[in-house]
């Protein structure tokens, strides 16, 4: 897909004009650079520009306010730059805008701001040349603290701490502060083939380009004007008319014109036709609407992020488990072996036991002080068989997770670039959005779900961040046991239990660990640490985003998930 908006010197210059009228004394409030979306967030007192420099878009369009998330794509683009890998640009306290301008005849535009300190940023030079628009932020001295796409081109390093350098372009085009004299005009046009002055246009008169070059020319670029004569000369006399009309630069006349798409123009361009919009903002606003593909709400697309990003991290751990899971067999089968050889040496309720290797040394094996040597060592083998199970499991389950990331990984750029296919699209959407929970009074007041454990325990499972910290602080006594997955996203999950002095049994203790694993983002592991520890030891630091604790005094089961599980603990109550 070719640019929706096209940018050459003309336009550049108007943008600056219209900007600086616009943003010229106001107080920016914030500002965000997003490289991966390739998205610029400019948020001032009573609005937020957000300029679209992707490849494909490249309007800026303006909301109402500064930027919040829920008040629409283009306001949730501000608060999510930074989840998309956003980087927030250091401004004085209470920074303004002090002008934004264009340097002549050039596609290269400057926001300058209050500096207040060699850290702070004082310019923004934003760089609309063919397809790789670009966007800096400089220090009063000149370095970039911040760079939209940072790349090495044209022999220019376009990197933070780097020192920034314009483009080096072409000699400049005469007609700068005035437009080319007729002499002038013909001298550079009049001996050049028609088909060739379109280029010869571009190359030698200042503001014209090839989207208003074959407009200026208009007959005198065409084959049938003829060789060199009175009716070139005067192609060529209308055709200078043309030129002049547009590179003095008069009043803007902003127009959406009809070329072989619609784009945007400050002028209207002899022979094209057009429609007039009030100002260039606004027809980027209408542009945009016609251009941009059908957009996702900013809370789904960040999900099928998530959910990408989930099974890279999934593959990887997955591949990690592969590459040890031999290793802590063998380690449990020779744990257990040790075990079964030295019987006579372990005590009876010890906690851990100190054996002699068979290869010297001295083993430490911990122990459950419930169960005697016998049993430690057959749950040892049966941990090891497990973990052998799960190894030879794994593979698959690492060109799953592949797969499923490179899938999200290209529907996400065919949503950038506009050609997703709807099908797939709907059909990531419906498994990323959480599915409607049950309905009645008391379903909704819950922020739990509730199940039996096989001991008759009851295990509480929260459903959300929210809902995580109503069950930790509001439903729960400080002698459950409050369970969750180590180092991941999940459930908080709560063991009812009153005995302070005992511990619950250990098949409960597990099955609410089971439960904690499968919902957490490890549920797809093949083996999946949680923690435990009495809810009385679970703590809220201040100002903590919904369902973060600390807890202390923290245990680790090891359990492999069973997405059988709930089904044999029961339908949950509501």
């Amino acid at each position: 897909m070719s640019n929706a908006i096209r940018y050459d010197s003309v336009l550049v210059h108007y943008l600056a004009r219209e900007l600086h009228e616009r943003l010229s004394g106001r107080r920016v409030q914030g500002l965000r650079f997003d490289g991966e979306q390739r998205r610029v967030v400019l948020e001032l007192d009573s609005e937020t520009l957000l300029w679209e420099l992707h490849p494909t878009r490249g309007w800026i369009r303006v909301t109402p306010g500064p930027a919040a998330a829920g008040a629409g794509p283009e306001a949730a683009a501000s608060a999510a730059a930074e989840g998309w890998g956003g980087r927030e640009v250091r401004m004085q306290r209470k920074a303004r805008v002090r002008s934004v301008s264009a340097l002549a005849d050039e596609r290269i535009l400057e926001i300058r701001v209050d500096a207040g300190g060699a850290d702070r940023a004082a310019r923004l030079v934003v760089e609309l040349m063919t397809n790789q628009w670009n966007m800096a932020a400089l220090d009063p001295d000149g370095r970039i603290m911040a760079v939209l796409w940072a790349r090495e081109a044209g022999g220019r390093m376009l990197r933070r701490g780097a020192s920034y350098e314009p483009p080096s372009g072409h000699e400049p085009r005469a007609g700068i502060g005035s437009p080319l004299a007729l002499e002038t005009f013909r001298d550079l046009l009049a001996d050049v083939p028609p088909a060739k002055r379109k280029s010869a246009l571009v190359r030698g008169a200042a503001w014209a380009s090839p989207l208003n070059s074959w407009s200026i020319l208009g007959p005198a670029g065409e084959e049938r004007s003829g060789s060199p004569g009175p009716a070139g000369d005067d192609l060529l006399v209308s055709a200078h008319e043309r030129y002049v009309g547009l590179a003095s630069l008069p009043d803007p006349h902003p127009r959406i014109i009809e070329l072989d798409r619609p784009t945007l123009y400050p002028l209207p361009l002899p022979g094209v036709e057009d429609r007039p919009v009030l100002s260039l903002l606004a027809g980027m606003e209408a542009i945009a609407a016609i251009e941009a593909p059908p957009g996702l709400a900013p809370e789904v697309r960040q999900a099928l992020e998530s959910r990408r990003d989930d099974a890279a991290r999934r593959a990887e751990r997955l591949h990690a488990e592969v590459e040890a899971a031999p290793g802590k067999a063998a380690s449990l089968r020779r744990r257990a072996d040790l075990l079964m050889a030295h019987l006579h040496n372990v005590e009876k309720g010890a906690s851990e036991a100190e054996l002699d290797d068979f290869e010297g040394g001295v083993v430490r094996v911990p122990l459950d002080p419930t169960r005697t040597a016998v049993e430690n060592a057959e749950d040892l083998y049966d941990r090891a068989r497990r973990r052998q199970r799960a190894g030879e499991r794994l593979p698959s389950r690492v060109r799953e997770a592949v797969a499923e990331r490179n899938r999200l990984d290209a529907l996400l750029q065919a949503l950038d670039r506009g050609d997703a296919d709807p099908a797939e699209v709907d059909r990531w959407v419906k498994e990323v959005r959480p599915a409607a929970g049950p309905s009645s009074d008391d379903a909704e007041r819950l922020p739990y779900r509730a199940f039996r454990s096989s001991g008759g325990l009851e295990i509480r499972v929260g459903r959300s961040g929210r809902g995580n910290d109503e069950l930790t602080f509001h439903h729960s006594s400080p002698e459950d046991v409050w369970l969750h997955a180590r180092d991941v996203a999940g459930a908080h999950v709560i063991l009812r239990w009153t005995d302070r002095e005992q511990n619950p049994p250990k098949r409960d203790l597990v099955e609410a660990a089971v439960m904690a694993a499968l919902n957490s983002r490890a549920r797809s592991s093949g083996t999946v640490p949680v923690d435990w520890t009495r809810r009385k030891y679970v703590r809220k630091p201040r100002k903590a985003p919904p369902g973060a604790v600390l807890p202390e005094r923290v245990q680790t089961l090891f359990v492999e998930p069973d997405p059988a599980l709930p089904g044999r603990l029961g339908e949950p109550e509501s």
